[in-house]
Formats: structure tokens, sequence, C-alpha cells
């Protein structure tokens, strides 16, 4: 899992980064340059509070993608290893009882679509009540 992470990390570093550079060429960053803010203040005071609620849906619309990640992992036999039960290693394990036993394939993978289904659903309402406006593109 700390390595599905370490590959994600760039796009949080991304979608950040874009907003603290909007965010720099606000008016209360300007306000709080010409009172002598320091650079640390404007960055945990000011800058940080604005990008937390990027941060928490960034987060939640990534915690889907990474179950589904490390559950395709395990069912090829590259992720946690046997003692360790995953979602995908069940599913691995259970897959030659589909013809007999076909609930011991179908409960995990219903268990990762709700669960990827909620952290999207979690990180919808998080960007409806943040007020992020929705772009369009032509």
């Amino acid at each position: 899992m700390i390595a599905i992470v370490a590959v994600g990390w760039a796009s949080f570093a991304r979608i950040i980064r874009g907003q603290v550079l909007t965010l720099k060429e606000a008016d209360f960053i300007d306000s709080a340059r010409s009172v002598g803010c320091g650079h640390l203040r404007i960055l945990f005071r000011h800058l940080l509070p604005q990008c937390i609620p990027v941060i928490l849906v960034m987060t939640g619309l990534k915690m889907g993608s990474y179950i589904l990640t490390e559950s395709a992992l395990s069912f090829l036999g590259l992720g946690a290893q046997p003692p360790t039960a995953t979602w995908g290693s069940m599913i691995s394990a259970n897959r030659i009882y589909i013809s007999s036993a076909p609930w011991m394939v179908i409960f995990p993978g219903l268990i990762i679509a709700l669960t990827v289904l909620c952290f999207n659903i979690l990180s919808d309402s998080l960007r409806d009540r943040y007020g992020f406006a929705e772009t369009e593109r032509v």
C-alpha cells in the first residue's frame, strides 16, 4: 500500500501547487504581506486552510483508486502475501469455486465496489459542501 501511495503523490502535489499558485495572487495574501506577515505565517495561516478542502476531496477520490489498485495487485499475486487477507486475494483464492459457490467471489467483489462507491460519494458530497465550481470543457 505504501508503494501505491508513493507512486500517486505526484497528482496531489500538482493539484495543491496549482491551488497555491492561484491563491497566491488573491487580495487577502497581498493584504497579509502589506501588514508584514512572514512567508511561514502566510503559508500556515492563509494558504493551508484554503487548500484543506481540496486535499480532502482528492483524498476521497484517490482512496477508491488505491483500493482498486491494491485489490487488482493482490488478485494477481503481487500484493500482500497469503497470511494477510485482502479482498483481491480472497477473490483470487476462491475463483476455482465460482461454479459451485459463486458467493465466495461475488461478496468480496461487491464489498470492493461498495467501498469505492462510498468513497466517491463522500468526496462528491465534500466537493458540494465546500462549493467547488464545476468546470466545463469545450
